[in-house]
């Protein structure tokens, strides 16, 4: 189980839920004298209200850790070395020298369209295109709901002429339970059972970083 962060804020609110489950546990043990099965009912209702208080955070907790322990962080299945790649995520334009590739495509999320920068021998090109035209191709999705306070979110590297998925890192996000009080109330994030994927860019969204190497020729 992946437990959400403690505050000491959150122990009156708790008391004092508890304390009023207390007294209806008092007021029915009252009410239930002579019954028969009492002792057995009893036993139910305590567990019951023992648990109810901080169940969900169990079913959070539980949740989460199980998604932490078994899909998430870095999945790498090859590398290519490449010329370029067409990054669905932001516009390139100066980072291009700095990266290695040829040339990148990107697509402009202000002014819409896709744009291509590339190298030519000490200068940089950069015009639009009518749509992407590099194989391989960079995504980034926006985080997504997959349960009770349960989000998902991913990138991957995409061979677009073959279709397969070469490469994916997703993260698993848990929000906090409901008796929580503190200054704030961060969201909780994993990438792996280990607290970080096995890439040398380390918990980072842009595994192009590690799948797609620059041709020896740049």
């Amino acid at each position: 189980m992946s437990f959400y962060y403690f505050s000491t804020l959150s122990l009156p609110l708790l008391g004092v839920v508890y304390g009023l489950l207390l007294l209806l546990f008092w007021g029915m043990a009252r009410l239930t004298r002579g019954m028969l099965g009492r002792t057995a009912l009893l036993g139910v209702v305590g567990v019951v209200f023992l648990v109810l208080p901080v169940a969900e955070e169990l079913w959070i907790a539980w949740n989460f850790g199980q998604l932490c322990k078994k899909d998430a962080g870095l999945i790498v299945k090859k590398t290519v070395q490449v010329e370029g790649f067409y990054d669905d995520t932001t516009h390139w334009w100066r980072q291009l020298s700095e990266s290695g590739f040829h040339f990148v495509e990107s697509r402009d999320n202000t002014y819409g369209g896709v744009f291509r920068v590339e190298r030519d021998r000490a200068e940089l090109r950069h015009f639009k295109i009518d749509h992407p035209t590099a194989r391989y191709r960079f995504f980034r999705d926006s985080s997504k709901g997959i349960g009770h306070r349960l989000w998902k979110q991913e990138s991957r590297v995409q061979d677009s002429k073959t279709g397969e998925v070469i490469s994916e890192y997703r993260v698993y996000i848990r929000g906090a339970p409901w008796f929580y009080i503190g200054l704030d109330r961060p969201n909780m994030g994993c990438d792996g059972p280990d607290g970080g994927p096995h890439s040398k860019h380390k918990n980072s969204f842009l595994i192009y970083r590690d799948v797609l190497i620059p041709t020896k020729s740049n």
